[in-house]
Formats: structure tokens, sequence, C-alpha cells
């Protein structure tokens, strides 16, 4: 059995003191705050709910299956997703057009023309790219899709995933699988064909893929495993050092020294400055503070029923850069999972800013009105006033993996090296996304 300290409260933190738990080990996670949970926020007020950060979880894989299922009294409070989950609009000329979800849709879809359909044809013919060049995200869909493609599709999943620049993600470190695919089986449409082979010549059972919140929302999930947690998270701890003594690591928190086996560094990598690390080591960190994390205002509003044109059935809506919208993309929360807003309402949440335009996300809730409002009317044909309006501004939002990241990557490594026992973890290596913080925390 090892001692590990986990310093964070977000899931890759939870999810590791978790795993590691069930193996038999200890882990004791110190939180400086009061609050749990990193970026994973919901806000109730009497029958609305919105959410502050991530929205929902995608269930994609066994082990992630597996590993919710472990977690104490979750079970009973999952909600999953309505089947409307699965449809997703991009906003075209000022209108949301579904996306196509088969091949019959591909081709009537008045979402992309005859010609940038026909250009998709090209696709499977097309090399992959020289494995020793790196490729933008928006360059690598350019040259596979085409412009019109990658415009219209891509360029606004990339701001709602990311809220990021295309041009400047690397797509090796932003989307690993779609590099992987193309590296493995020379394209998009010959690796999707290829993974359709194989799960279907696969003895293994299938993954219910699904996507899923909580009843009283996504804030349930560290709140669960802090529980089963018990003493081992502790919260509004003072840090006062954290240094590597021989075999071990001495963390003085609260007036105490502790003695470790290990420390699990999780806080976003902007706040790794801010911790008491011995000077040498803080000085090993500094490279960190070059990960690029854009500000996001999140707006949730919600509105009567009979005040919105647009039926809301699917997921939401994604604004492509070249609409010249002021916002990234509009989820439909009441779509997806009940008892996010009173009956005959409906809840929308608005994302503004990001890497297109960080000029936009102004803690400044009116002003965010005066921007807000106009584009739902437009494009949604949204009238009359909110019934409920909450704000989360975050300064620091989604790290970018930028053209270059493989570097900070490597970087990482040398330090965990020259300092046995150390590992640096978190959505600034492991992927942003909820399910891949799991699948790390697993790995691990």
């Amino acid at each position: 059995m090892r001692h590990i300290a986990i310093i964070g409260s977000g899931i890759t933190a939870l999810a590791r003191a978790w795993q590691l738990t069930r193996q038999g080990h200890r882990a004791t996670v110190l939180e400086c705050s009061d609050q749990i949970g990193g970026s994973i926020r919901s806000h109730r007020q009497g029958n609305y709910l919105a959410e502050e950060g991530p929205n929902s979880i995608q269930v994609n894989s066994h082990e992630v299956d597996a590993f919710l299922k472990s977690i104490p009294g979750l079970e009973e409070r999952v909600i999953r997703a309505s089947d409307e989950a699965k449809k997703r609009f991009i906003l075209r000329d000022g209108r949301p057009h579904a996306v196509p979800m088969g091949p019959m849709s591909a081709i009537t879809t008045p979402l992309w023309s005859l010609k940038g359909k026909l250009r998709v044809l090209k696709e499977p013919f097309l090399p992959p790219i020289d494995p020793e060049l790196e490729e933008s995200a928006a360059d690598f869909v350019r040259r596979r899709l085409g412009d019109e493609l990658y415009r219209y599709a891509i360029n606004p999943l990339i701001g709602g995933i990311y809220a990021g620049d295309p041009e400047q993600l690397s797509l090796r470190y932003a989307f690993p699988k779609l590099y992987a695919l193309e590296q493995a089986h020379g394209g998009l449409i010959r690796g999707a064909a290829a993974k359709m082979l194989a799960s279907r010549k696969s003895e293994m059972p299938k993954v219910d893929k699904r996507i899923i919140s909580f009843q009283d929302g996504l804030a349930e999930l560290p709140s669960l495993l802090a529980a089963a947690l018990g003493d081992a998270v502790q919260t509004s701890v003072l840090i006062e050092s954290i240094e590597k003594a021989h075999e071990a690591w001495k963390i003085r928190w609260n007036g105490e020294e502790h003695s470790y086996d290990q420390v699990v560094l999780t806080t976003p990598a902007h706040a790794l400055s801010k911790l008491p690390l011995e000077p040498p080591l803080r000085k090993a960190l500094a490279f960190l503070e070059a990960v690029d994390y854009p500000p996001v205002s999140v707006l949730s509003l919600a509105f009567k029923r009979s005040e919105v044109i647009h039926p809301l059935d699917g997921f939401g809506v994604l604004v492509p850069e070249c609409e010249r919208r002021s916002v990234l993309g509009t989820l439909f929360p009441t779509s997806l999972f009940s008892g996010r807003a009173p009956e005959g309402e409906v809840l929308m949440t608005v994302f503004i800013g990001g890497e297109r335009q960080p000029h936009l996300a102004t803690p400044d809730t009116p002003a965010l009105l005066k921007t807000v409002l106009p584009e739902l009317k437009s494009s949604l044909g949204v009238s009359g006033e909110p019934t409920f309006v909450h704000h989360k501004h975050w300064s620091r939002a989604i790290p970018q993996y930028k053209l270059g990241y493989g570097r900070l990557l490597s970087q990482m490594e040398a330090v965990e090296q020259d300092y046995p026992g150390l590992r640096l973890s978190g959505n600034y290596r492991e992927g942003i996304s909820l399910s891949y913080c799991i699948e790390a925390a697993l790995m691990a």
C-alpha cells in the first residue's frame, strides 16, 4: 500500500483518489478552497438548474461505465439524455440546420452545397500526412474534407468543444483519435469503416454509449466521489510547503508535516506557480505558464416556451466563425434532461468568448445580455424577457492544445523523471473531456 497526496479536487483528482482507494492504496485529496469539483459546478435556484461548467458526461467505454457504477449511490441519481440529444444544429445564413445523421440526410441536407458534398468523396483517396509533420485541426479538415465542411462542420464543433481557434490547435494533440485514425487506416472514412467492421467481429459486449447527468446536476458526481472517499478529502487546507525528501515527499499543511510516497498535482497549469513548491521545482514547471486558457462566459437563460419559435429538439446549436456572430453556441438543457426549468419554460445555456472573441467574455451580466438576446431572437426566434438569468464568467476556461504542444508534454515527462514520485495530471495533459480525465485516472 502506498500513500499518495493529490493536490486539487476536480474530477481528475477525485477519480484518481477513488481508483487508488479501490486498488488498496491510501489517497489524501488536499483542496485549498471550501468547494470541491473544480470546474464542475451546478447552480440550483428553485425549479431552475444551471450548469456553470461541463453540462454532461459522454459514456463511451466499458471502463468509464464500470468506474461510474462503482461510486456508491450514483446509479440511482443518473439521468439519461433523451433521444433528442442525438440531434445537433449548425447555424448557416442565420438559420439552424440539423447536422446529418446518416448517408441519406447527408445527401439532402441544405447545410452543405452540392460542391461541398462532392468534395468529401475524394477523402478515401487522399494519402495520410507525414507523421513527422504537425498539422493544425483546420488544415487537416480542409485537406481531407474541403473548405466548406471545415467552415460549416468542424469549425463550429471545435468552437463548441475547446472554445478554441482551429487554425492554432494541433490535430495530433487536441484530437488524437482523429490523428490516429488517419495514420492507422489512411483516412477518416476508411478508418470509420475499419472500426465498424472490427466492432462487428468483436466478441466483447457493445458499450451502452449514452449521455448522462444527475438529478441535481453534474456537481453530484464530485459530491458522491467525495462522500465515498470520506475523510480522505480535506478542504480549506492551507498548504505551507511541498518538498522532495529522499524517497518521500513532505507536505506541510494546516500546521503539520505529512509524508507521502507520491504527489499528484491536478491544479490547472496556470495555478501551479501558486503552490508552495521548492524553488527548483517551481522553476522547472514555469514552462506550463505558456498553456493558454481563453476566457469564456456561460449564460443560462430561461424563457416561456410560447416565446421561442424553434422547437429546440436537440442538443443545441453551434455557430461557425464565418457567420460572424457573438456567441459560440447554445445548448438546450431542458430538451436533454428533466428538472432543468419549471413546466412551460425552456432553459438555454449560451457560451461567449473563447479564442474567437475573448473580449466578449465579460463578467458584466447586463452587457452580456445586450449581446446575447438579439442573437437568440434572430437565430432561435426568442421573444420576451428571460424568466431566469444565471451567469458564470471563467477568466481562464479551457486549456488549448496548440501547435507545438508536444514539446510541453515532453517537458512534463522530463520533470517527472527528475522528481520521482511526482505526477502532473489534469485536462491540460490528458484531454479536456470528463471521460478523458476519468480514463486517465483509471490508467494511472
